[in-house]
C-alpha cells in the first residue's frame, strides 16, 4: 500500500473457468498491479489470516497518500467546480477559497454522564498534543473534527463544541465536561420538523455573505451564478454592492436582489450539510426565497419576480408550479393545499402584501414544527418566534444562519458552523462532509466512546437453612 502496488497472487496461473470474470466486479492480480488512485476516498485493502487451530483474523486498512504518485492526500467533502471570483474592486483578488476557521467537533453518547466523560477525554487527548510544538496543530483540529464527524456514529445526548484553535476548543470542552447537556429532545432515531424562515429585504447590509463566499463553495457558486444573471440585466455586478466595493445597498433594487440572493446561497449550503425544510414561509420578499426553495419555480424565475417586483412592473412570465413541501402563505398565514398553485402575480406583489410572520408562527407550531431556521443576512425573526410561539407547544430550536458583524472585522465569521451544531444538538442528521468541501482531510486516532462499565453478575442463589428435628 505505501508503494502504490498490489503484489501478484502467490501460485496463481489459471482462473477457474467456471466463474464468470466478465461479469464479477472482481479480478485476481496474476501480476504486480499498479494500486489504482482515487479523487473520492484513500486506498484500503481487507487482510485476512486463517490459523490452523481455529483462529480467524480480519484486519480493514486504510492508506496515506501514495508515496509514489501524485503526492496528493484524498478529498474529504465534496468537491465543487469553483471558478474565478467575479468581484472586482480594481485588483486581482485570491481566487482560492479561503482556509476555514471555525470547526465543529460533535460530541454524543447516551447518557449525559458519558458525554462528559467523553468530553474530559478530549480534554487529555488535547493536552498530549498541545505540549509538542512539532505537530501541524491547525491541521491536526481539524482532523480531529472530520474523524469525530464521519467516523463516529451519533447518539441522543449531543455537544457541538464550535472552536478555532486549541484554547478555544479547550474552554468549549471544558463547559461539556463540567455542565453536560440537557436532555436530547428527541428520541434517538427520529428526526425533528424543520421550517426555513425567510426573511425581509430589511436585514440588508454591506459585507453579507462575504465571509462564506470566501470560504464556502457552496456559496460561492451560488452568489457567482446570480452576480452573472444581474450583470446580464443591469451590466453592474452584484457582488460588488453586496460586499461594499462599488453601488448603493441602500437602493431598494439593488437591497431586495442581495437578500434574495444570500439567501439562496445560505438555502443551498444548508442543503450541503443536509438540512433540508419540511416547511418555508417568508416575511415580504422573503416569501419569494421561500417559493423557490418549495419548487414553485427556479433560480433564475425567482430573479425575474425580485427585478420585477422592486421596479413593480406588469407581471413577469413565469411558470409556476404547486410547491413540493408545505408552504406557508405570508398573505394568510395559512399552509397551501397541495395541488394550490400560486401564480406569478402573487409572488410579484409581495413588496405590498407584508403582514409579516405574525400569523404564519401558529401555523407552523400547528404543522409540528421542532426547529426553526432562519434564512437571512442578520438575526431579524429570532426573537419573533420566541415572543409569538403559542404557549401550548413546546418552544422550537431557532437557528440564525447569519448574524449582523463589524465593519471593520477582518476574521471570518463563525454563525453558520455555530448554527449548525445548533441543529446538530437539537438532534438533526448532519452531513458533515459538506463542512469539509473542498479540503483534503485523513482520519487520525481520537478518544473513544466513554462506556459505562456496568457489572450485571448473576447473584448467587439463595441459602436456606433447615432447621435440625
Amino acid at each position: 500500500m505505501q508503494r502504490g502496488m498490489i503484489p501478484k497472487h502467490l501460485h496463481f496461473d489459471n482462473p477457474n473457468p467456471r466463474v464468470d470474470w466478465d461479469e464479477l466486479p472482481v479480478r485476481v492480480t496474476a501480476e504486480p498491479t499498479p494500486w489504482p488512485e482515487s479523487d473520492d476516498h484513500p486506498p484500503r485493502a481487507a487482510v485476512s489470516a486463517f490459523g490452523l487451530s481455529g483462529t480467524n483474523a480480519h484486519v480493514v486498512l486504510e492508506g496515506h497518500p501514495f508515496a509514489g504518485g501524485t503526492g496528493r492526500g484524498w478529498v474529504s467533502g465534496p468537491r465543487l467546480p469553483v471558478g474565478e471570483s467575479n468581484v472586482s474592486d480594481g485588483e486581482t483578488r485570491e481566487q482560492a477559497l479561503e482556509v476555514r476557521q471555525g470547526r465543529l467537533l460533535p460530541l454524543s453518547a447516551r447518557s449525559d454522564d458519558a458525554l462528559k466523560r467523553m468530553a474530559k477525554d478530549y480534554l487529555d487527548w488535547l493536552d498530549e498534543r498541545t505540549s509538542s510544538t512539532d505537530e501541524d496543530l491547525h491541521g491536526l483540529l481539524a482532523d480531529m473534527a472530520w474523524t469525530a464527524s464521519v467516523g463516529r456514529r451519533h447518539f441522543a445526548h449531543r455537544a457541538g463544541v464550535v472552536f478555532r484553535d486549541a484554547d478555544s476548543l479547550k474552554d468549549g470542552l471544558e463547559v461539556v465536561a463540567a455542565e453536560g447537556r440537557p436532555s436530547p429532545a428527541l428520541v434517538e432515531g427520529t428526526q425533528a420538523k424543520v421550517a426555513f424562515a425567510y426573511t425581509g429585504e430589511g436585514g440588508a447590509c454591506v459585507g453579507m455573505g462575504r465571509d462564506l463566499y470566501r470560504s464556502e463553495p457552496v456559496v460561492r457558486l451560488v452568489l457567482d451564478r446570480c452576480d452573472e444573471a444581474v450583470r446580464n440585466q443591469r451590466g453592474a455586478s452584484l457582488l460588488d454592492v453586496m460586499f461594499g466595493v462599488s453601488g448603493d445597498l441602500d437602493d431598494p433594487a439593488w437591497s431586495a436582489l442581495s437578500v434574495w440572493a444570500l439567501q439562496s446561497a445560505l438555502a443551498a449550503l444548508w442543503e450541503s450539510v443536509g438540512v433540508r425544510p419540511n416547511v418555508v414561509a417568508g416575511d415580504g420578499l422573503g416569501e419569494i426565497a421561500a417559493g423557490q426553495a418549495a419548487g414553485v419555480y427556479g433560480l433564475d424565475e425567482g430573479l425575474l419576480l425580485v427585478t420585477a417586483r422592486d421596479m413593480e412592473s406588469a407581471p413577469v412570465d413565469v411558470d409556476v408550479a404547486p410547491a413540493k413541501l408545505e408552504l406557508v402563505s405570508g398573505d394568510t398565514g395559512r399552509a397551501m393545499a397541495a395541488d394550490e398553485v400560486l401564480d406569478a402575480a402573487y409572488w410579484q406583489r409581495q413588496r405590498r402584501a407584508t403582514p409579516g410572520l405574525d400569523r404564519s408562527v401558529a401555523t407552523l407550531a400547528n404543522l409540528g414544527v421542532e426547529v426553526v431556521v432562519e434564512i437571512g443576512p442578520q438575526a431579524i425573526l429570532a426573537a419573533s418566534f420566541a415572543d409569538l410561539w403559542p404557549a401550548s407547544f413546546a418552544s422550537p430550536s431557532v437557528l440564525v444562519s447569519q448574524r449582523l458583524a463589524a465593519p471593520d472585522r477582518t476574521d471570518q465569521d463563525d454563525t453558520f458552523v455555530a448554527a449548525v451544531a445548533g441543529a446538530y444538538e437539537a438532534g438533526l442528521a448532519i452531513s458533515f462532509r459538506g463542512l469539509f468541501a473542498d479540503e483534503a482531510r485523513s482520519r487520525i486516532s481520537i478518544p473513544g466512546y466513554p462506556f459505562e462499565h456496568r457489572r450485571h453478575w448473576i447473584s448467587p442463589p439463595r441459602r436456606f437453612a433447615v432447621a435440625a428435628g
